[in-house]
């Protein structure tokens, strides 16, 4: 009685299966199931990290999730069709001598059946069976496809990632740095180089808003670690805001939304409530002649930012980052290294 009921749950594996697929290959944003299992293995990944070499086991997080998916999405779906041909006895039979095949054999004939190759020696018994086999190579089809949809712009967007964090990096590794590097530096200013960072932020803002899972991926290198260098860009965007004197830097706009887009992609995935950052030290600043304000009036117009500010933290710390290397400090001390 219980075995003929077995199609009930086996069609509702695939059918969650099938929704997830469609949800996540297409870029629509994360599936329940994808998430769970994200999530499932992105916090053991995470424990291991502060146990031993953090980067070294952090920069495998995006195989580790991404083959992860796959047979996930693979075994439920052979789960699920062998869970509708064994809910009838005979649906599937020996293709020589027509007797009904046990399990194993079912679970063989259907491994082959969504895999598109095709089973001489088993075969389904009944027009009923038929059109269902005929529906697990489909399925089998729509998994492949769909799997090559969600690996290809997944390696892109990834790629784009390093590339925007490699940009950032050559520009200046902290905010204080990208500042000056602005300022002294870039044929167009300050401007200019924030100009060209929101150009490419708005590409890289837009991949993680259809795939958030994006902010599981890290790397094992600084310089390509767009968790630690996009905050770097924050606080840089928030010291030219607030820290230089004279008229207010013009075509901001685009680069303050594209950050906090990241943000917002950002919080979809991880929930974290760090303290606030330190206030930068802009000694440096002062000493190469940008025009500043001083730290008093600097420190008040932050107090605004302050939530802009706990969100860089929190990306900063998520990747396993300290706050000094984004913005060091006003005073003579390293922030917390997590």
């Amino acid at each position: 009685m219980l075995r003929s009921l077995l199609w009930v749950p086996g069609t509702l594996i695939l059918l969650a299966v099938l929704a997830d697929l469609l949800v996540t290959s297409l870029k629509s944003g994360e599936g329940r199931l994808t998430r769970l299992v994200h999530t499932g293995l992105y916090r053991p990944m995470r424990a291991l990290s502060r146990l031993a070499r953090p980067r070294e086991v952090l920069a495998w997080t995006p195989g580790v999730l991404v083959i992860g998916t796959l047979l996930v999405w693979i075994a439920l779906t052979w789960l699920g069709w062998v869970l509708i041909f064994w809910s009838v006895p005979g649906w599937v039979v020996g293709a020589d001598e027509g007797t009904p095949a046990q399990l194993g054999a079912v679970v063989y004939f259907v491994g082959f059946t969504i895999s598109t190759l095709g089973l001489g020696e088993l075969r389904p018994e009944g027009q009923l069976p038929r059109v269902l086999t005929a529906l697990a190579a489909l399925d089998g089809f729509f998994l492949v496809t769909f799997s090559i949809t969600f690996l290809t712009p997944l390696a892109q967007a990834h790629g784009a990632r390093r590339e925007l964090a490699l940009r950032i990096h050559r520009a200046g590794d902290t905010a204080q740095q990208l500042v000056l590097s602005g300022w002294q530096e870039h044929p167009q200013g300050l401007e200019g180089l924030f100009a060209e960072m929101a150009s490419d932020l708005v590409q890289v803002d837009a991949q993680h808003r259809n795939a958030p899972y994006l902010h599981r991926f890290h790397d094992r290198f600084a310089e390509e670690d767009l968790h630690l260098l996009l905050p770097a860009l924050g606080e840089a965007l928030l010291i030219a805001e607030h820290g230089l004197k004279g008229p207010r830097l013009r075509g901001l706009r685009t680069l303050r939304a594209s950050v906090m887009g990241m943000l917002e992609s950002f919080a979809q995935v991880h929930d974290s409530d760090p303290p606030v950052p330190p206030l930068p030290d802009l000694a440096a600043l002062r000493a190469a002649g940008l025009p500043l304000r001083d730290d008093a009036d600097f420190a008040a117009c932050l107090e605004n930012e302050t939530a802009l500010r706990r969100a860089l933290h929190a990306m900063v710390r998520q990747a396993g980052w300290s706050w000094d290397r984004v913005a060091p400090a006003r005073q003579a001390r390293t922030f917390e290294a997590v």
